[in-house]
Order: C-alpha cells, then structure tokens, then sequence
C-alpha cells in the first residue's frame, strides 16, 4: 500500500495595507490579503508590491489606526513580526502590515 502525505504547513492569511489611491474616496488606506507560509513568502510578496517601508499597523473598534514601533525595510522582517501578527488581539482589533511605496 502506498502511504498518504500530509501537510502540517498551516497558511497564515495576512491584511497588507497602503495609501488609497484613488481619487475621491474618503478611504485612507486600500487593503489586501496574501496567504503565506513563512516570513519569507511574506518578504517576497511585498517586494512583488514595491513596498520601501513597512509598519505594524493596529486599527481598533473605533477606526483608529497606528503604527506599533518605527517603520523598517521589507528585507528585516523576522519570525516575531509574524507572531505579532497572528497573536490574539483585543476584541475588534484588525492586525495587519502597513506598506509604503515611497
């Protein structure tokens, strides 16, 4: 009998935010969403973006929006910039990666 494999690579679904482009919209900022597996896939997506700078963002119950800490390069992701990111938040917090083009 052949043997069954079986992926134990749980995919972490991640919110990229940046600046709202588009005209007229009282948006301030367009959001996505990227699976990943690793900080790497994480990485290499936000390059494929051409994002310069990236930021822990946290937006609260209210809308309020912040950046925890300063803003880095994409390269000087680590492990615990994903663990911040899939930690437990508080009740209708939205955790998720801000990015800048510029």
């Amino acid at each position: 009998m052949g043997s069954v494999q079986t992926s134990t690579t749980m995919k972490m679904r991640i919110g990229l935010f940046t600046p709202d482009s588009r005209k007229g919209t009282a948006k301030t900022t367009a959001t996505t969403y990227v699976e990943i597996v690793e900080i790497k896939d994480l990485a290499e997506k936000l390059a494929s973006l051409g994002a310069k700078n990236v930021g822990l963002l946290c937006r609260d119950r209210t809308g309020a929006t912040r950046i925890e800490g300063a803003m880095f390069s994409p390269a000087e992701l680590k492990p615990s910039h994903l663990d911040w990111l899939n930690a437990k938040s508080a009740e209708f917090e939205t955790r998720g990666l801000f990015y800048d083009l510029k």
